[in-house]
């Protein structure tokens, strides 16, 4: 009866994945595919087109060869989208559908990581609430690492969870395969690996017994995961190692949040916020106090040896371990990027749930606890189905600490992006209205349509301006879609610059198109100085040949010289 029951509760955990790949594949062909990128995803759409490219002209080998070409990108998503690309074709929605299958494994495996934690019921709540969650939603909409990297976390949690604190050699390996895995699903992990340590460090010495094996269990995980890391950072350590130390502790970090300490604590509490959104992170915040709670009861009426036997021998202990020394290390940086604790949602909702259920000792009221928690994550997670009506919601409310976040919101990176931007109406419920997104499109297409034939492969285009919808990586990507041809594209001129600067600029490649953009409406700062930057291009022989008017308003001026 119990393993019908058990099969009964699996196949419901994988109907929720398949309904959660379901409605974000709609989701995508609603209010993505030949709309704006941002800059991030056009350029790991385009790693992604290399990589197929590469097996399609050399085979398996080349396409490896590609992979692990020094980068400070890790190629899991990229990959997987080379193999989409290769078994359909190369669109950016088989682009797309990658982040989504790892938002589902990611769903699923939290049902095993639950179920090995406190059984089958409390597994399947687990499953729909990592399924509900916005963190989770909103980052599997979005072409970048951060879902491979959750798939890729919490499997490895999983693993640890399920070495009986280190004792079985089987599931040791596999915790070093996965922990291995996270740097190649997303650089920013290697900030987690202090966590994972001190959370194998507790399995092991959290009991006598065989305490000798269980350190070489350890020992052996983290040869196995030095060997899955090796295989790719061994060809690009280099450049991970400057990027990691440049961008996440040094000189460039505050170019992507703050620098004080404690107000660097307070933005990583107000994004983790902005992900989860109201509901979830009131969830988490009162789980993880009912937790407390429980673990305060405990001392007092079971007292202190038998309460702390209980917690050296709880599957929860080490998960929180790894929870709380990741989220420190995230609050340690000045650079908050994008979805960086993302890899950490499905272990805190699982702890905040854990909570509620050390709190409540009656079976019947967790049964109750758990369908209303079922319920009020569904009423949540309503507004994230669709941008149209009637699912379309849009409301914030300011806490203490968090500072503003989503109190109910269908909106998810693409609109955050857009916004931060200054294109469309904020009031507008994606930003920039459908129509007006896929013009942004078109325009960028257009623009390398009538480029494309005006220069060589061996002449590089010098690109004058960078906005938010419209920038290198979008002209990079059009071509790759286009083409296994490269057009190679140079956006990385001065800014704000003087002539001298935009001439010294121009002269250090071998170029005949040059491209300019008047005014500065949806710029990624700073700006360029474009009438510097077009008495340069015109004292350097260029003329304008053609024009494109995007969305804005804005005239792209497209300028051009013999390619000679």
């Amino acid at each position: 009866m119990n393993n019908n029951r058990n099969s009964l509760l699996l196949i419901c955990a994988a109907l929720i994945s398949l309904a959660f790949i379901a409605v974000n594949v709609e989701w995508i062909l609603q209010s993505r595919i030949d709309q704006i990128n941002d800059i991030d995803e056009a350029g790991y759409l385009s790693i992604a087109l290399l990589d197929y490219y590469a097996w399609l002209s050399g085979g398996p080998l080349a396409w490896l060869q590609k992979i692990v070409e020094p980068s400070i990108q890790s190629p899991m998503t990229t990959a997987a989208a080379s193999i989409l690309f290769l078994l359909f074709r190369p669109t950016t929605f088989f682009g797309y559908i990658v982040p989504i299958l790892f938002g589902a494994l990611s769903v699923f495996v939290s049902y095993f990581l639950a179920r090995r934690i406190a059984g089958e019921r409390f597994a399947l709540l687990t499953t729909v609430v990592v399924a509900t969650s916005p963190t989770i939603i909103a980052y599997s909409r979005t072409f970048n690492f951060a879902m491979a990297a959750t798939f890729c976390t919490t499997a490895a949690m999983l693993c640890l969870v399920s070495s009986q604190q280190m004792r079985s050699l089987r599931w040791s390996i596999a915790l070093g395969f996965f922990v291995g895995l996270m740097v190649i699903a997303r650089t920013v992990t290697i900030a987690f690996y202090p966590a994972v340590m001190l959370a194998v460090l507790w399995c092991v010495f959290s009991r006598r017994e065989r305490l000798g094996a269980a350190f070489l269990n350890a020992v052996i995980a983290g040869i196995v995961a030095l060997i899955t890391a090796a295989s790719w950072l061994a060809f690009t350590w280099r450049p991970v190692f400057e990027y990691l130390t440049r961008f996440g502790y040094g000189d460039k970090a505050t170019s992507y949040g703050p620098a004080a300490f404690w107000q660097s604590v307070q933005t990583t509490l107000q994004y983790m916020a902005i992900y989860f959104q109201l509901f979830q992170t009131l969830l988490i915040l009162a789980g993880v106090l009912a937790l407390m709670i429980a673990t305060l009861v405990a001392f007092y009426w079971n007292g202190w040896h038998k309460t702390s036997a209980a917690i050296l021998s709880s599957p929860i202990a080490p998960l929180s371990i790894f929870v709380a020394v990741s989220t420190a290390a995230l609050m340690s940086s000045s650079n908050k990027g994008t979805g960086f604790s993302a890899p950490l949602a499905p272990a805190l909702l699982i702890i905040a749930i854990y909570g509620f259920r050390q709190l409540i000792p009656a079976p019947t009221l967790r049964g109750a606890g758990a369908a209303a928690l079922a319920l009020a994550s569904a009423f949540a997670a309503f507004p994230l189905v669709s941008m149209a009506a009637p699912f379309y919601r849009h409301s914030q409310i300011e806490l203490p600490v968090f500072g503003w976040i989503p109190a109910l919101s269908s909106r998810g990176p693409i609109h955050w992006y857009l916004k931060e931007g200054g294109l469309g109406d904020p009031e507008d419920p994606t930003i920039v209205p459908e129509e007006m997104s896929r013009q942004w499109y078109e325009a960028g297409r257009t623009i390398y349509n009538r480029i494309k034939d005006k220069t060589r492969p061996d002449r590089v285009v010098m690109l004058g301006f960078r906005t938010y919808p419209l920038n290198g990586n979008t002209l990079t990507m059009f071509n790759r879609l286009d083409s296994a041809d490269p057009l190679p594209i140079d956006n990385d001129l001065p800014f704000p610059g003087t002539v001298a600067d935009y001439d010294k600029w121009i002269k250090a490649r071998a170029t005949c198109v040059l491209l300019s953009a008047d005014g500065t409406n949806g710029d990624i700062p700073p700006p360029v100085n474009t009438p510097a930057l077009e008495e340069a291009a015109r004292e350097a022989g260029f003329t304008v040949f053609d024009s494109v008017f995007v969305p804005n308003g804005r005239e792209i001026k497209l300028w051009s010289r013999p390619c000679s």
